[in-house]
């Protein structure tokens, strides 16, 4: 199974992945940023702007994580994906190879996210996550519609965490018709 990790800048879809796989032993994170750093710096196949507008980056992140899911239970990819079209491409690409892929929204308020982010530890990052607000929110609607979501305004760490690890769990029971 594939579970991808979307919200906003700074929710803490990297903390939640960490704990994941702490608490799951087969569960591995795939990071497909490392894919868009590759075709920026080396490759030369994505010059300015977002990687993740690249269909050079969407094709490879597909085959990285298609690979990458060999073996682990589940592959949890963390990353903010706001086009939808892209979004869905990827995901759909997935499927396509024959992966079980789920869609995760750890939602957040705005004021709620402005606070984390300001607390936050990692002051260089401050900038961008807050600039990144306004663009989630203008497609957060639309967002949910794509999955699973957690609402996570109201909860710590451990509890997004809970409520991730009991999706995952549901999605493997199998159904009874």
């Amino acid at each position: 199974m594939i579970v991808w990790l979307n919200g906003p800048s700074g929710v803490g879809k990297a903390t939640l992945t960490a704990e994941l796989c702490r608490r799951e032993p087969r569960a591995r994170a795939f990071d497909p940023e490392r894919t868009g750093w590759v075709l920026q710096r080396t490759a030369g196949l994505v010059r300015h702007g977002d990687y993740r507008d690249s269909p050079a980056w969407r094709a490879a992140t597909v085959a990285a994580a298609a690979r990458q899911a060999r073996g682990a239970d589940p592959l949890l990819v963390p990353l903010t994906m706001l086009r939808r079209r892209h979004l869905e491409e990827i995901l759909g690409a997935l499927c396509d190879r024959g992966h079980e892929v789920r869609h995760v929204l750890l939602d957040v308020s705005a004021g709620a996210l402005v606070e984390r982010v300001e607390a936050d530890d990692s002051p260089d990052a401050r900038g961008w996550r807050l600039d990144d607000l306004g663009a989630y929110l203008s497609v957060r609607r639309e967002l949910r519609e794509l999955g699973a979501v957690v609402d996570t305004d109201e909860l710590f760490a451990d509890e997004v965490a809970d409520a991730v690890q009991d999706l995952i769990e549901g999605w493997r029971r199998p159904r009874s018709d």
